[in-house]
């Protein structure tokens, strides 16, 4: 019986230490914007793709529902480092948003429900999200986030993907 308590007590604190190295730094305040690429002059509107998330799973409609779309491995899951952020008002338990003129790559996104619009998600004391966040193919970590290839999406020019994402709440 003490060896159980012992082997419990030993989960819980790998859990928290593990939890511990994935807190994300809290993203500086920002207006709601919409980052354009940089060489977006330069791309053929023809070729130019569009990412349609069908999302679901919200418990209310309060803050703002925040995602940010990642164009490398390097940048995933920065905050600091999105290609493109939106910050949207819900409308609707469940909602479509757009993300559109994407030239072809490797992309992937993080959204998170942010119900007090602090712009951050909250966590626990264990560092566990309080607040609905989901990951591009509704991809999930073992203790923390999900990598970037489990969460990307290759789309190749003149497409349009749909992915139907449902919040995490734990």
């Amino acid at each position: 019986m003490k060896i159980n308590k012992i082997a419990i007590s030993v989960f819980f604190v790998l859990v928290s230490i593990t939890i511990l190295s994935c807190k994300k730094k809290n993203p500086t305040p920002q207006p709601p914007v919409v980052v354009i690429p940089e060489d977006s002059t330069s791309t053929n509107v023809d070729t130019l793709s569009k990412i349609v998330i069908n999302l679901s799973g919200m418990q209310n409609l309060n803050g703002k529902i925040n995602v940010a779309l990642y164009n490398s491995e390097a940048s995933f899951n920065d905050p600091n480092q999105a290609y493109r952020e939106l910050f949207l008002t819900p409308t609707a338990t469940s909602m479509t948003i757009e993300i559109d003129s994407l030239p072809a790559g490797t992309y992937a996104f993080g959204i998170f429900h942010d119900e007090n619009n602090n712009q951050q998600i909250d966590q626990n004391w264990l560092n566990i999200p309080t607040e609905g966040f989901a990951f591009s193919n509704n991809a999930m970590g073992s203790f923390g986030p999900p990598s970037f290839n489990q969460s990307k999406i290759v789309i190749p020019n003149s497409s349009l993907i749909t992915q139907n994402i449902t919040l995490n709440f734990y």
